[in-house]
């Protein structure tokens, strides 16, 4: 029997200011699927805290910036982008984390421990 395919509906990166800051810095890649389920990818000491962030507010008001235990959350829509390159199954996603730390492995460093994962499997 074939495996259903499913579609990711959207792609975030989860940016975050810390208190006293001005600067927002990813911390998390967050997928939602069609069916509205999302994956979120953080490290390991900050998963609970966006967790906490992405389950508590609307994802329009996410996108808008919310503050959240003294932190500011905005989540970044990278799904335009993400569509280019791929066909935005859920399958790849770990496609899609490998181009993003790719591209900039100081700020998506938190996704060294997905990939190597991914690699081992």
């Amino acid at each position: 029997m074939r495996k259903p395919v499913i579609k990711l509906a959207k792609v975030y990166v989860v940016n975050v200011e810390d208190p006293g800051d001005y600067y927002f810095r990813p911390e998390g890649v967050l997928f939602v699927d069609e069916k509205g389920n999302h994956t979120l990818y953080a490290h390991d000491s900050r998963h609970n805290f966006l967790k906490a962030a992405v389950q508590k507010f609307p994802w329009e008001e996410l996108t808008e910036g919310v503050s959240f235990r003294e932190h500011t959350v905005r989540l970044i829509d990278l799904t335009s982008q993400m569509d280019e390159l791929f066909f935005l199954l859920v399958d790849e996603m770990p496609d899609m984390l490998q181009r993003l730390y790719d591209g900039s492995p100081r700020q998506y460093f938190f996704l060294e421990k997905y990939l190597e994962q991914n690699r081992q499997h």
